[in-house]
């Protein structure tokens, strides 16, 4: 694991801060291409990328630290340190979306073509993301005998953790695997004739039935977080169904 991926002096750049700012800017490229064959300027998708950026830092944020209060009631300022890592994806979703919806209202864009033209770059987030979890040691999954299970350093969260002698799943690779391929999925669905709301809701339902999925073998010290997540990712699956329903029975 290398949680710092370069140290230059007493500068120490974060594994997962490099990666959040590649997905960020790979996934930025991708709208950015898809947006021009929907007549959307650059200009409005980079304005969008903004507030999607602080939603997605702010409700991340928010909703690790309510959830990991344990790890900040000594030391407040590290509530500030989002470079060590310390976000919760729901969190983020939901800051996003609600970001997106603020922005978009004053550009009078619907909200379902924009959020098919984001969905695949979602996905593709979801690839450089959790890589930058893996090298960082956090989001790691329960203990395992399988032969690719990882064997986490003392020096990062999962080592450290009450698991941290055992070899772990790495769900943090499941889960980069699976966005990977979700985007190649998306992206071809994107790139054919489909209803407006038919991509988002795919990414709903699919990354919904994943991420339920995945949180049996992902590590949770706080069963309280597991219910939470597992929750959301239904309610996630659900809410994409019912926009793909609506979507099959309209007529754009």
């Amino acid at each position: 694991m290398r949680p710092v991926l370069i140290q230059i002096g007493e500068l120490a750049i974060p594994s997962y801060g490099i990666m959040l700012v590649i997905s960020f800017l790979v996934a930025l490229l991708f709208v950015k291409r898809a947006a021009l064959k929907h007549n959307i300027s650059p200009a409005t998708i980079e304005n969008l990328a903004f507030y999607l950026m602080l939603g997605v830092i702010i409700g991340g944020r928010i909703f690790y630290i309510i959830f990991h209060w344990a790890q900040y009631e000594d030391n407040i300022l590290d509530v500030l340190a989002i470079w060590k890592g310390g976000m919760m994806f729901f969190g983020g979703f939901i800051g996003a979306i609600l970001a997106s919806i603020l922005y978009i209202r004053k550009e009078k864009i619907p909200f379902l073509t924009i959020a098919d033209l984001v969905a695949p770059a979602i996905a593709l987030g979801h690839f450089f993301t959790r890589i930058g979890c893996f090298l960082n040691g956090c989001c790691f999954g329960s203990p395992s005998t399988l032969p690719w299970a990882v064997k986490f350093p003392k020096e990062c969260v999962a080592g450290c953790s009450p698991v941290g002698d055992y070899p772990l799943h790495p769900t943090q690779i499941y889960s980069s695997l699976f966005g990977l391929a979700l985007f190649f999925f998306l992206q071809n669905r994107l790139s054919r004739p489909h209803r407006m709301g038919e991509i988002f809701s795919l990414y709903l339902v699919f990354y919904g039935i994943f991420r339920f999925g995945i949180d049996f073998v992902r590590y949770y010290e706080d069963l309280g977080n597991f219910w939470i997540n597992q929750i959301i990712a239904l309610g996630l699956a659900i809410v994409g169904v019912i926009i793909f329903l609506k979507a099959a029975h309209s007529k754009n």
